[in-house]
């Protein structure tokens, strides 16, 4: 299942209604109609990313500011102006613009925007969720990068608060598997987690209990041991007791 904001862009006319997606996990893609447009420009995809990163509407001068920090007030409102002037049509049919603020339309679909609602809802444990987001889809969308590859500072760092909010949203996720006996998912939402972060012990612990659960008492201790060994290598650490004790009694026998 896919996780967006539902809407609909008009083009030549009102009758001509179509699906519009901005995705920004795995990589830019601008969909309409079910079709990914090639040849947008980078202004736009910049312009484009921005805002649906932002879910909501922004003065232009915060647009401004995010896209061209490094210029004076005056020049970035005059790039802004020359970027929105320049938007190819099915961009610009995506856009509220108006003389203060710019925002996308609220139907357009955002992978991004769903999914940091999934995530939250999967860490709240008094958040109420449904079947679907522990499903196949919605793993694999947590499972993605925001924009990689982009190098602008605005992009990196609202990835690694992506990178960081999915990584215990993934970590919540292996947790809900394993208590509900679907533990062959919880390994697949923990190893996604420790891709992520290779050495935060708690998602290692959760792909380790998820191994337990299905009785691969080898492949448990087998990932402990990878564990104990990158953080020697990478940290000069070792496990806390913590993580030690979900393979205590293996390596005793």
């Amino acid at each position: 299942m896919v996780y967006k904001y539902r809407i609909s862009v008009y083009q030549s006319a009102p009758t001509a209604e179509l699906t519009c997606e901005v995705n920004l996990l795995g990589g830019f893609a601008f969909v309409v109609g079910g079709i990914a447009l090639g040849g947008t420009s980078v202004g736009a995809q910049r312009l484009l990313s921005v805002l649906a990163m932002s879910g909501r509407s922004m003065t232009r001068a915060q647009v401004a500011g995010t896209l061209w920090p490094e210029s004076s007030d005056q020049r970035a409102g005059a790039s802004l102006r020359t970027a929105v002037s320049r938007l190819e049509s099915p961009v610009r049919n995506a856009l509220k613009v108006t003389a203060l603020d710019l925002s996308l339309h609220e139907e357009v679909l955002v992978d991004f925007q769903e999914s940091k609602a999934l995530a939250r809802r999967l860490i709240n444990r008094e958040a109420p969720w449904g079947a679907a987001d522990l499903q196949g889809g919605a793993m694999a969308l947590l499972s993605r990068d925001l924009l990689p590859g982009w190098y602008d500072n605005w992009a990196i760092l609202a990835a690694e608060d992506w990178r960081q909010l999915r990584v215990h949203a993934l970590e919540a996720a292996a947790a809900r598997l394993t208590e509900a006996d679907r533990a062959a998912e919880a390994a697949d939402a923990a190893s996604a987690a420790v891709r992520a972060e290779p050495l935060r012990e708690s998602a290692r612990a959760e792909l380790i209990r998820a191994h337990m659960a299905q009785g691969n008492q080898a492949e448990a201790l087998a990932e402990f041991q990878r564990y104990s060994w990158l953080l020697r290598i990478e940290l000069g650490l070792t496990p806390t007791p913590r993580i030690s004790q979900l393979v205590a009694g293996l390596q005793s026998r």
